[in-house]
């Protein structure tokens, strides 16, 4: 049994989905990058699962774009960051999708008491949904370590403001 090939307009579709939730991720790290939290949050579906357990130690949990932009911003402000991605793998199903992204997301902060650099490699795991505008946006956000270099204190979880945003997403 062989498969119709798609049409020249489905093709076009395909590739416009794909390049569009490329965009969403790029847009995700420059904002990281530009720490413009408004351009990151504009990222997200709201509600989104968000799961973080490799950087907090905490189950997933359900969060609104504002509320995870305090936190990443808790995590990040005073850091200089770079964020690259590549390998996308985009799995598309109408209106959702899922994606693979790897990431070298790199941290960098001196300071007296340690390494001023942190390098995290891996990858997000990420499903997308098209809003009522047609804009794709992440719905579940899964950030993987696979390996972390460097100083990992840079991104200081005990800090008060770091804890208080972790407790506005994940609970006590």
């Amino acid at each position: 049994m062989t498969e119709t090939p798609p049409t020249t307009e489905e093709m076009v579709r395909i590739m416009w989905d794909r390049q569009q939730i490329s965009d969403v991720m790029l847009r995700f790290g420059r904002g990281l990058d530009l720490h413009d939290w408004d351009l990151y949050a504009g990222t997200l579906t709201d509600p989104f699962e968000v799961n973080f357990f490799d950087l907090t130690g905490r189950p997933p949990a359900i969060t609104t774009p504002e509320v995870w932009a305090r936190f990443a911003s808790a995590c990040l402000e005073r850091l200089m960051v770079m964020h690259q991605y590549s390998n996308f793998h985009i799995e598309l199903r109408g209106d959702e999708a899922s994606g693979v992204f790897y990431h070298v997301s790199r941290h960098r902060f001196p300071n007296r008491h340690g390494g001023e650099q942190y390098t995290q490699y891996g990858w997000y795991e990420n499903s997308f949904r098209r809003d009522a505008s047609g804009n794709w946006k992440i719905s579940h956000l899964k950030h993987c370590f696979q390996w972390c270099d460097g100083n990992p204190t840079l991104i200081d979880l005990s800090d008060p403001a770091w804890q208080e945003a972790a407790a506005a997403v994940f609970g006590t």
